[in-house]
């Protein structure tokens, strides 16, 4: 298949039917020049079969800058980059599909090693409306503002009981295996994930092989209609590395309230955690968001409680100084949100948005305050 850059394409046609108007070229001689711009400025992609019917490119690019603060710590403030996808999708005639997304602004390790990062590949079929089968590397179905794409969420960040789950423990987001979802009517829908337990085990093993054997899976039931979405999802991951020293299994599960109307964006998400020795956790985030021509105000309360393992601040409030770790037993935190979000168009948008965060616990020691803004521009393409 050939694709042709159209605006150039229509600029040059627009300045050869002038040409022509003024008698200096013929039609024939227009029509060789302009056999000729289009052959240098089209490219051809080849499928490897005749099925494929639509190749889709996409990016999305997320410059941040973030200044935080925290209790007796020294202060962070730094430009980088937060997101930068590169992404193409194959849907070929057959029903079967294709798609990876790469991203380029990875962090460097303590060594200073930078590179790409695998953010999704799947191949798939559509055997029906109420089945689709997936195999490769993506998002577990577990958590509303996790699976929701960043460039759709009117935060900066998502939340800490979003996070605690995700990013601290590392029980949902990113898992390779096998994935399925399906309409199954009158609004109802599901998904369901059969995985490697270990996050993150996309193109190779995180050990040895014999380390790695555990499965998890995942579920989603969900409704939606009228710009309501109810649904509850549920993991089990039965081995889990960050709960030291015994790797514990993790159960877990939550269920979420989204409205979206007459641009408000109101969002409620519970989250509960069986750590099995490293005990329970629970949390919550209330967001509400209202888009006004350009603008979108939003705010949000989030909370996270756990009964043994540890508040890790710096993981939960992402960047913020090192060093804000409470351990013991009931640890908790909440963070509030307060931000403006403008929207250029559905293409670019600029973020601004400050957070006040407070982590305690039950024993004599001292709360771990954080607090600072973050901005962002964000362009989609």
């Amino acid at each position: 298949m050939t694709f042709t850059l159209a605006s150039y394409a229509s600029s040059n046609d627009a300045l050869l039917e002038l040409l022509v108007k003024k008698g200096v070229l013929t039609d024939q001689e227009a029509g060789a020049v302009r056999e000729e711009l289009r052959a240098e400025k089209a490219f051809v992609v080849k499928a490897k079969g005749k099925e494929t019917v639509e190749l889709v490119f996409s990016g999305r690019l997320q410059g941040q800058f973030d200044s935080l603060s925290m209790t007796g710590k020294p202060g962070t403030s730094h430009f980088y980059f937060r997101r930068l996808f590169f992404g193409a999708k194959a849907n070929l005639q057959n029903g079967f599909f294709a798609e990876a997304v790469l991203d380029l602004a990875r962090d460097g390790d303590a060594g200073g090693d930078y590179g790409v990062n695998l953010d999704k590949a799947v191949a798939g079929y559509k055997l029906h409306p109420a089945l689709t089968g997936i195999i490769g590397y993506q998002k577990v179905p577990f958590g509303f503002e996790e699976t929701a794409s960043s460039a759709k969420i009117p935060t900066i960040e998502r939340s800490v009981a979003n996070r605690f789950f995700a990013d601290d423990i590392d029980f949902s987001a990113r898992h390779a295996g096998f994935h399925f979802k399906g309409d199954l009517g009158a609004g109802m829908s599901y998904a369901a994930a059969v995985v490697n337990a270990a996050q993150g085990e996309g193109s190779r093993l995180l050990g040895s092989a014999e380390t790695c054997n555990d499965l998890a899976a995942f579920g989603r039931l969900q409704w939606m209609g009228d710009g309501l979405t109810l649904g509850v999802d549920g993991g089990f991951q039965p081995n889990n590395a960050k709960l030291s020293p015994v790797s514990n299994a993790v159960k877990a599960v939550t269920g979420y309230v989204n409205y979206k109307a007459q641009g408000w964006n109101l969002l409620g998400e519970y989250f509960y955690g069986d750590m099995e020795e490293a005990g329970d956790a629970k949390g919550y985030a209330l967001r509400a968001s209202y888009r006004n021509g350009k603008f979108e105000p939003v705010i949000r309360y989030s909370h996270l409680e756990n009964s043994k393992f540890q508040i890790d601040s710096d993981e939960l409030i992402r960047r913020a100084p090192k060093g804000g770790t409470l351990s013991g037993e009931d640890n908790s935190i909440d963070s509030y949100y307060a931000g403006l979000n403008y929207h250029h168009n559905e293409a670019v948008q600029i973020m601004l948005g400050y957070e006040n965060a407070t982590a305690q616990n039950d024993s004599n020691t001292p709360d771990v305050d954080i607090d600072g803004f973050r901005a962002r521009v964000q362009v989609l393409w």
